[in-house]
């Protein structure tokens, strides 16, 4: 149980510098695993495999620390899709998400109220 508690308590501390994206509530990936590691102890997950949370704490701690970020540099400073950093966190943002989404449901409330005058 102490080595179960003492894995558990590293990685909440390894979470809590992982920083919440506020523009990305209910989708953001370090409050999942927030939820998914306190649901684990809860159901005393740690206990059966301890080995398993073991390396899940060290490439948290990788991710966390940007290891791979400092290891591999970009060059390039847009993404496949030709936008930048900013650009791709605006477009992944809630409120972002929810225009689009206003946008295909009058697009596609016009296109059925569009074939439903054509049938009259």
């Amino acid at each position: 149980m102490a080595a179960a508690t003492g894995c558990f308590k590293r990685i909440l501390q390894v979470l809590e510098k992982w920083p919440i994206d506020e523009t990305k509530a209910g989708r953001d990936l370090g409050q999942f695993l927030r939820e998914k590691v306190n649901k684990a102890y809860k159901t005393n997950q740690f206990e059966a495999d301890i080995k398993h949370w073991d390396k899940q704490y060290l490439s948290l701690q990788k991710l966390v620390n940007n290891e791979y970020c400092r290891r591999y540099p970009r060059s390039a400073t847009s993404s496949a899709t030709g936008l930048t950093r900013e650009q791709c966190q605006i477009a992944l943002s809630n409120e972002f998400l929810e225009e689009i989404n206003e946008e295909k449901g009058s697009f596609l409330r016009r296109l059925f109220s569009f074939k439903s005058n054509e049938k009259n």
